[in-house]
């Protein structure tokens, strides 16, 4: 209705009038005639039934007909509303709207909430202090009421399902973080996650809770007997002797562990489940209730009076009409008003009322809203409610619906949640009330996400709907003997029922996002809702300077609703709004020009304000004039829309006549409602907002739907265990002793029973979570993130603006498709193109270096590692063009200097994995024998031992090779690099096994930092790792180590044989420290053990070999010579490959010449758990490992003999070879010549003369480590003066000038 006040005009919510309540004497004479009857005629119809209640026979009879013989004074309706009211007020019996409630048998305020002051632990509370969280262990609570005769009961609402122990107990109970409710003598209580029952003992008791569940705790103090339900059902009687009588008072009281979260109802607002005979702690404001209860109907009369008025052509009769009907709201709003501050009242009274209106129920599968009439209720209310009242009316009204949502559903047919989501659908379908919630309410107040949420039905449930479970190994041999084709099609009806849910949480997101209820943008819904959206992002951020108090944070599977359902509208409005084949991606201006403001994130070129400076002239180029000249022009458009939230203040009465809108399209709405009021928003302004839309729901995937996901994902691997275990005992019952078929027996129906649950459990996510339109989802918001990406990427320097989280979000998005959904990534076309669009940005920008950020480079690295995998994704890097392909072969070869280089390595491994010696494995043969067939968990992220045994690609080898072969700036420096790593690597794990090996021999008990633990094995990975890409270099491109006619390969192949001869010397055998430590089997070093270093080392040394034994000539076997000449070589080391040791004793820990003068200790972790290791059982472990020598050296020989199933005989017959080989030439070499003095050696290696001198210092060193020296730096090895020249000692000729010589060139022969 339009705001005409009438003779009546004044202040109010949207400038009304509002009645005094002292009645207000009009003479007559001042009123008009016409108005005066209609007035008359308005109240003889809304108050017929109280007019003729009180004629007749009825005390204030004679009073209440001298009134309505005025009933056109202002004065005379107040009176008569005050007489009604008052006289129901007097006479509650005669409703039975209030239920009974005992005066006594209860002590304490009238206000029932938690008592803090009891407190044993720490809680957070909500306002009211209701809602708790635990931010302690296990935290104690009691509420500030207790009951000591009578029949009580209150309610509680549980917000996780975590351990909980809810009931009663007396003041005398002392609690404590171990022990709660229940724990002590005299308290009672009801844990459902454990499903127990507690009063000092504990027994069996009670259903398994969820979250949503409503659990009812009743006292019984006649019968001395306490008693819980779940959902309104009982659990049956608890306890049945609880103590009564003098000195006993029973508290309401509760016990949660840490993170657990509840809500109680001790009264304040209507239960959801009351049980019969039984009184809330606090008594219900019954006086409020009969007064609210008489003014709702009174206005329920007034909008069906106002929807049936005859229309007149008279536009003056048609505004008096309306003025008289505002006179009437305006009074019964003076009574109302206050009594909607009451969350009871507006829910017992208020909310029914809506539902009457709007023709919704609870048992109607497709209502009929009515919203117009709604809309004239709400028109009555903004125009006759002062601010202050129509917001906490609001509140009240929108938190009501809320936790009716947040309820638990009691069946698949979600009649709660559609009957709240409906009435709210009906408010907010008013433009003027949703702008008003918009601006203080839906955000501020409650937490607007939980609507968009549905929780999954509980186990009952879905046994209702899910009656044949079915499920499956991977190789199909074992199964549930369920029916595949009925479990498929409860799924389907999972499906549409939650979608009919999906289907009105969207339409109300339309609603909150309409860009036409205004006549500019920042007034819109939209405008509103977008500046709400941003600032919620940003409290949900992690680590946003935002303080959120714990109770408003928002769970992830909320999280993960919203973004479904904000991906949903946002492709209907784009398609609406935009041309539908328009490709969908974020503007690069968007993230430079400050029309977002991304707060506190990262940037791919490190933070804003760095690159504000740094780009200034760049952003002068691509912004306007205006944004430019002056950074602070460039406006904040988001903030804006903030702006455009705090002016919309008006609150005016609406036009009646203005349809409401229509945009629900399962709903069937009895008027056309298109809104229409305001079309002036532009074209551009609403292509923005999408867009910011957009962005909003990238940055919401990053934050918590990704995290669910995983968390989905892990509830489906868990069950395929289960599948495996089954799998498991059926093989062992098959082969099972007779004595032993009942223990499998029993121990498989364990593993059945548990995978039958989790089957309901699994349709679920089939049905909500992993249908295939969430599965698009994913798939568009991809192609989104990819194409801003590459179009940001094209901006030049300013790629360095995008914001981290799409780099994060797409590296996220690919793990999804590949790992978290059931369908399969390649599964269409249209997702194989993605995969290899996707691949090709990962190939093409993980060594871009205008991103700065560390976490976004791992990103992309982890991300295109996590590509060579799976045989989808490595196809998908193979379908790249043959540019891209070459280019990411060429990223890979970068030295290993100042970047991620674990995961570029171990890319590079991946393209050998299946070719090498021994490399055929899915995981190490060690590890299968020690644990199964399922990988161990490991915190290391290259753990190579254990990877998918795919056929290795001969695409990325061949580029590999091309790329060293044809150009020495890159083959040189990367494998420099390559044994650089290699030597740190090894020696870092070298000396952290001497450290634990040193403290296993100490007599004490002495403890090992599980950190130092993590990182020996993480060491012993990498340098496994770096050892395979140098097999695949050695096998794939010899001549790069083998010619000695290009540039450093002589050098090359000395430092690799020295690096193969030192990791022989270490590994080999078990005297020395590393075959201690392996027979310690401590736990976290599983993945050490000689099989995979010794493998890797091997298949190099038979390559080299290899290469030298079909040489017409010795001078051409150049690795064999090397070899010889490595002063730590030992023939020992290699006869002990296949088990061979009578030619030559277990090498030790010294070995030859030393190892390195690199070699360095790691640096002591920080305090975390630590490992005891005694001298006993290092000295036991030691003798059985091989380190007392005799028996137990023969029994633990390592051989490459011992695994025929990963290694053939062809492979054995080549080490055969190789050992002959070096025997015979070792026969051939001799002994060493005497003439040869220690003295005269390097003293960096001590394996070679020391015939080079620096100049102009004079220090000499050897000519191997001088070469290896200037590849890298310029300075001498002692003194740290500037090389100018080295000077061949023995023969005078200069070898190296620095002004001839860069650190890549060989020295001069």
């Amino acid at each position: 209705m339009s705001g005409v006040m009438g003779s009546g005009g004044g202040g109010g919510a949207g400038g009304s009038f509002r009645a005094s309540q002292t009645p207000l004497v009009t003479p007559p004479a001042q009123c008009h005639p016409p108005t005066d009857r209609l007035l008359d005629g308005i109240i003889r119809q809304v108050f017929r039934e109280d007019l003729q209640r009180y004629q007749g026979g009825h005390p204030d009879g004679q009073c209440l007909d001298g009134i309505t013989s005025h009933l056109p004074d202002y004065g005379s309706v107040q009176c008569l509303l005050s007489v009604v009211l008052e006289d129901r007020a007097r006479h509650p019996h005669q409703t039975s709207l209030v239920p009974p409630w005992p005066s006594d048998g209860r002590l304490g305020p009238s206000y029932t909430h938690f008592d803090a002051k009891s407190v044993v632990g720490s809680f957070s509370f909500g306002q009211d202090r209701l809602v708790l969280n635990s931010q302690d262990n296990f935290s104690t609570i009691r509420g500030n009421t207790c009951v000591y005769k009578g029949r009580w009961q209150y309610e509680l609402m549980l917000g996780t399902k975590g351990v909980m122990q809810v009931g009663w107990a007396t003041l005398g109970c002392k609690f404590s973080e171990e022990k709660g409710v229940g724990d002590t003598p005299d308290s009672y209580a009801y844990d459902g996650n454990r499903q127990r029952k507690w009063n000092v003992a504990t027994y069996k008791y009670g259903a398994l809770w969820q979250s949503g569940d409503i659990i009812s705790c009743t006292l019984d103090l006649e019968e001395g007997k306490v008693e819980f339900y779940r959902n309104g059902k009982s659990l049956g009687p608890a306890f049945t002797t609880v103590k009564t009588g003098p000195g006993f008072a029973y508290f309401p009281a509760v016990s949660l562990a840490i993170g657990e979260s509840l809500a109680a109802n001790f009264g304040a607002t209507p239960f959801r489940y009351p049980q019969e005979g039984f009184a809330p702690l606090e008594a219900p404001p019954t006086q409020d209730l009969i007064r609210a209860d008489c003014c709702v109907n009174w206005l329920a009369r007034l909008v069906h009076l106002s929807r049936n008025w005859p229309q007149s052509d008279d536009i003056q009769l048609n505004s008096r009409h309306r003025t008289c009907l505002l006179i009437v709201v305006q009074h019964i709003a003076a009574h109302l008003g206050p009594l909607l501050a009451r969350p009871y009242v507006v829910e017992a009274c208020l909310v029914p009322a809506l539902a009457r209106i709007a023709q919704v129920t609870l048992d109607q599968p497709a209502p009929t809203l009515a919203l117009e009439p709604v809309h004239t209720l709400i028109d009555f209310l903004i125009a006759a409610l002062e601010t202050h009242e129509l917001l906490k009316c609001l509140e009240n009204l929108v938190v009501c619906l809320l936790t009716g949502h947040k309820q638990a559903a009691e069946d698949i047919k979600f009649r709660g949640q559609k009957y709240n989501l409906r009435l709210l659908y009906t408010l907010l379908s008013h433009p003027r009330l949703r702008k008003i919630c918009l601006s203080h309410i839906l955000f501020d107040k409650v937490q607007f996400p939980s609507f968009v949420n549905i929780k999954a039905v509980d186990e009952e449930g879905l046994s209702v709907v899910v009656s044949s479970v079915w499920w499956t190994s991977k190789d199909g041999v074992v199964n549930s003997g369920g029916d595949r084709l009925a479990y498929e099609a409860s799924c389907r009806v999972i499906m549409k029922a939650v979608q009919e849910v999906e289907e009105i949480q969207v339409s109300i997101l339309r609603l909150l996002l309409c860009a036409s209820d205004a006549g500019h943008y920042q007034d819109t819904s939209r405008a509103l809702f977008l500046a709400k959206f941003r600032t919620f992002l940003r409290e949900l951020t992690p680590g946003s300077r935002v303080r959120v108090p714990i109770l408003r944070h928002i769970p992830q599977p909320v999280i993960l609703c919203l973004f479904h359902r904000l991906l949903t509208i946002f492709e209907e409005l784009w398609k609406k709004e935009e041309n539908p084949a328009t490709p969908v991606f974020i503007p690069p201006r968007l993230f430079y020009d400050g029309a977002l403001h991304y707060f506190d994130t990262h940037r791919l070129g490190g933070l804003e304000s760095h690159l504000l400076k740094t780009f200034k002239r760049e952003l002068s180029k691509a912004l306007p004039a205006t944004h430019a000249t002056d950074e602070s022009k460039v406006l904040l458009k988001i903030n804006n829309a903030t702006a455009g939230a705090s002016s919309v203040t008006s609150m005016e009465l609406g036009n009646p006549a203005s349809p409401p809108p229509q945009d629900l399209q399962h709903l069937s709405v009895t008027h056309d409602s298109e809104d229409k009021t305001g079309q002036g928003s532009g074209v551009g302004q609403d292509r923005d907002s999408l867009l910011h839309l957009l962005d909003g729901i990238v940055l919401l995937y990053h934050i918590g739907a990704h995290k669910q996901l995983g968390k989905v994902a892990a509830q489906r691997d868990s069950m395929a265990d289960n599948i495996s275990h089954v799998a498991d005992i059926d093989k062992k019952i098959e082969a099972a002793i007779p004595h032993c078929f009942e223990e499998l027996a029993a121990s498989r129906k364990v593993f059945v029973d548990k995978l039958e649950e989790q089957g309901k459990q699994q349709a679920w996510v089939l049905a909500a979570i992993h249908s295939p339109q969430k599965f698009a989802h994913l798939t568009g918001l991809m192609r989104v993130i990819l194409e801003s990406l590459k179009a940001a990427s094209k901006e030049g320097e300013l790629f360095a603006f995008v914001p981290d989280f799409y780099i994060d979000s797409l590296t996220e998005l690919c793990t999804a498709m590949r790992l978290y959904f059931t369908t399969p990534p390649e599964s269409t076309d249209c997702t194989k193109t993605l995969l290899t669009d996707v691949g090709e940005f990962l190939a093409l920008h993980f060594c871009d270096s205008r991103i700065v950020y560390a976490d976004s480079k791992d990103s992309l690295i982890q991300a295109l590692a996590g590509f060579v995998c799976h045989p989808p994704t490595l196809a998908a890097l193979e379908a790249m063009p043959e540019e891209s392909r070459r280019q990411m072969v060429r990223n890979l070869l970068q030295p290993y200097e100042n970047r991620a280089w674990a995961q570029n390595n171990w890319i590079l491994v991946r393209f050998w994995k299946g070719c090498g010696f021994g490399f055929r494995y899915t995981k190490s043969p060690h590890l299968t024998n020690k644990f199964g067939p399922k990988p161990p968990n490991s915190d290391n992220s290259n753990f190579t031992q254990a990877s998918s045994p795919l056929s290795p690609p001969p695409t990325f080898q061949r580029y590999v090779v091309e790329v060293l072969e044809s150009s020495t700036d890159i083959s040189t420096p990367f494998l420099n690099s390559l044994l650089i790593q290699l030597n740190w690597a090894f020696s870092e794990f070298i000396g952290m096994l001497q450290e634990i090996q040193n403290a296993s021999n100490r007599p004490e008990r002495v403890f090992i930092d599980s950190r130092q633990l993590r990182i020996c094995a993480t060491c012993f990975d990498l340098a496994l790792a770096l050892l395979r890409v140098l097999e695949m270099i050695v096998n794939t491109a010899p001549q790069l180590f083998t010619d000695f006619s290009r540039p450093n390969a002589e050098l090359l192949m000395s430092r690799l044989c020295q690096l193969l001869c030192q990791v022989l010397n270490r590994v080999s055998g078990w005297s020395g420290c590393f075959g201690h430590v392996v027979s310690l089997e401590i736990p976290g070093l599983e993945t050490i053990h000689h099989y995979p270093i010794l493998t890797a080392v091997t298949g190099i040394l038979v390559t080299l070999i290899r290469h030298d034994l079909v040489q017409a000539s010795s001078k051409g076997q150049v690795a064999t010579r090397t070899l010889l000449n490595e002063p730590s070589f030992q023939l020992s080391s290699i006869y002990q490959l296949l088990g061979d040791s009578e030619n030559g004793a277990a090498s030790g820990d010294g070995g030859g010449a030393g190892w390195s003068s690199q070699t360095t200790m790691a640096t002591s972790p920080t305090s975390s758990p630590s490992r005891a290791i005694t001298a006993a059982n290092s000295s036991s472990s030691s003798n059985s490992g091989g380190g007392g020598g005799g028996n137990a050296t023969a029994v633990n020989k390592f051989s490459l003999k011992k695994y025929p199933e990963h290694i053939n005989s062809c492979e054995i017959t080549q080490v055969e070879r190789v050992v002959s080989h070096l025997e015979a030439c070792v026969k051939l070499k001799g002994e060493k010549s005497p003439g040869e003095d220690e003295d005269s050696l390097c003293t960096i290696c001590y394996a070679y003369p020391a015939s080079a001198a620096f100049k102009p210092c004079s220090h000499s060193s050897c000519r191997a480590c001088v070469t290896q020296h200037l590849m890298n730096k310029t300075d001498c090895f002692f003194c740290k003066a500037t090389i100018q020249e080295v000077v061949d000692e023995t023969s005078g000729i200069v070898v190296y000038q620095a002004t001839s010589l860069n650190k890549d060139s060989p020295l001069k022969t």
